[in-house]
């Protein structure tokens, strides 16, 4: 399984469905270098809808099932969607919700007669749905042997939510620009350069993961080593997504483990 949210949901569903290549043209066609044309692309243009529509098509068969939170406006506020199979004329109205940023749309998303709004607001590193709903959403031979979880918070430490048998390795991408503050810079140089420390970086990872013992124990031992050589670089950085840091930790406050995971295929 796949999950992402926010901007992650782009790169999720890509994977699952095979459309990496696409959707690393789409980044290296963007070149938006100022906070104010971004915000501008984003709220007036609808950016964020135009990028989902241009990879989310009739047509797509995820072979791998892909899950992403949704923040609904109500008492139960994270709700987990799953996609798998061949595409459903759902996916594209809840891919919009799941990326539409409140702070950059005028009005909410309106999914099963609720308001809704980018679930990165409430679970941005979306680990939930594998590690504590995993046997209820996936059959048992289809459990992951290993999960890495790319994010932006320089303080995340899965640790602190779940106590998984499966091992995992959290890994903060800023790593790969030096922590640098430049998480609005959309220009095509940037963006290149970006594209490529990253590739540079998992080459670097999967020969150190994959090399040797790759049995649960052997691939935990790894992960953790990793873990703690980046743990202290990371303590110095604030993380890039603070602002949602903080709302989800509110937000498992109302987190509620019923049925807050629907499938949609």
């Amino acid at each position: 399984m796949i999950a992402g949210a926010s901007m992650g949901m782009f790169t999720g569903y890509a994977l699952a469905a095979d459309k990496l290549d696409e959707l690393e043209h789409i980044y290296r066609s963007i070149d938006i270098p100022k906070k104010s044309e971004l915000f501008w692309q984003v709220f007036a243009h609808d950016l964020l809808a135009a990028t989902t529509e241009s990879i989310v098509k009739a047509g797509d068969v995820l072979d791998i099932p892909f899950c992403f939170p949704v923040c609904v406006l109500s008492l139960c506020p994270v709700r987990y969607y799953l996609l798998h199979g061949p595409f459903n004329r759902l996916w594209p109205k809840y891919m919009h919700a799941g990326v539409n940023y409140p702070f950059l749309k005028i009005f909410p998303s309106v999914v099963e007669h609720r308001l809704a709004i980018d679930g990165g607001a409430m679970d941005n590193i979306p680990l939930y749905p594998i590690l504590k709903k995993g046997k209820q959403v996936l059959p048992a031979s289809r459990l992951p042997d290993f999960i890495l979880a790319l994010h932006f918070d320089s303080r995340y430490d899965y640790r602190k939510d779940f106590q998984p048998e499966i091992p995992v390795l959290d890994v903060d991408i800023s790593i790969c620009n030096g922590f640098k503050k430049e998480h609005y810079n959309f220009s095509h140089e940037y963006l290149c350069e970006m594209l490529e420390a990253g590739e540079r970086y998992g080459e670097v990872l999967c020969k150190e993961l994959f090399t040797g013992d790759v049995s649960r124990e052997g691939l935990q031992k790894k992960a953790d080593e990793i873990f703690l050589r980046e743990h202290g670089e990371r303590q110095r950085h604030i993380s890039v997504d603070r602002l949602f840091s903080m709302l989800n930790t509110i937000g498992k406050l109302f987190r509620r483990d019923a049925a807050n995971i629907k499938k949609l295929y």
